[in-house]
This record gives C-alpha cells, structure tokens and sequence, in this order.
C-alpha cells in the first residue's frame, strides 16, 4: 500500500515538472496593446533553436487566428538591442503564399534578419501585421537570445 502511494506521488511529480518545463521553454509573447481589439489573434511563437546561435540557422513560426479575410497587408519587422531599435524590415504577406487569407489557424513565418551580423546578447523582435490600407491587424513582441556558436556549443 505504501508503494502504491509513493508511485502515485512520484507521478504527481513528474506530471507537475512536464508541465512546468512546457511552459519554461514557451517564448512569452506580448501584446503591443492589450486594450486594442486586433483582427489577428496570436497563439503563440515557435522559435528552434532557442537560445538562437549566431551564423546558424533559425526556424520562427508565428501561430496565429484570423478573424476577418485579409486581401492584402505587410508584416514589419522591428528588432531592438537592449531597448535600442537595431533593424527593421517589411515585406508583403501575399508573396510567399497567396492572398486571401481566410478565416482560422494560420502560420507565418518572418524575413531573414541579418542576425549574423548581430551581437550577443538579448533582443526584443516586435511583429506588426497591416492590411492594404494600413489598418493594423495585429501587434505583438516578444524576447529572445542570440548567442555566438562557439559559447553555445558546436552541435
């Protein structure tokens, strides 16, 4: 009886750190304006490897839900360094896959950013999503690492 609850303990444990590690290594993402009603919703932000090594490639997925069918609109990239602006770029959504989007799930993913040329340290990307009119869509940030290969290890 005394293994029965000491297994059920060791599984409540286990359960609760697979629970916690998911969450440790989710990239939080903030709103731009947590009072704006925007078109596009953000699930979340997929970025492998975390942290990111300079010179090597990166994947990043933005996971959003649409609300309304977007014909036409740019996403622009801002990448500041310590809080100073460093970068910033934009390019049209319709080019990479075709416009409409529709309504739901929806994945996009962002320019090359020149992160070779980047130094070490921490960075905040803000992602902006505009229709053909410029009418914002969707705002959101978040913070990541870029670090030099041979501190992070050469795997």
């Amino acid at each position: 009886m005394e293994l029965t609850s000491l297994m059920k303990l060791i599984l409540t444990l286990l359960l609760w750190l697979c629970f916690v590690l998911q969450f440790s290594f989710a990239t939080r993402v903030q709103l731009c304006d947590e009072t704006a009603k925007y078109d596009i919703m953000v699930k979340g932000v997929q970025i492998s490897p975390s942290p990111i090594v300079r010179g090597r490639p990166i994947n990043m997925t933005f996971n959003l839900i649409i609300g309304k069918p977007i014909l036409a609109g740019k996403m622009v990239v801002d990448i500041s360094y310590f809080g100073w602006h460093m970068y910033r770029d934009s390019h049209d959504i319709c080019v990479e896959t075709s416009c409409p989007y529709s309504f739901g799930d929806f994945a996009l993913a962002p320019l090359q950013t020149p992160l070779a040329f980047f130094l070490p340290g921490s960075y905040h990307m803000q992602i902006t999503v505009v229709d053909g009119d410029d009418n914002k869509l969707a705002c959101f940030g978040f913070d990541y690492e870029l670090v030099i290969a041979s501190l992070f290890g050469d795997s």
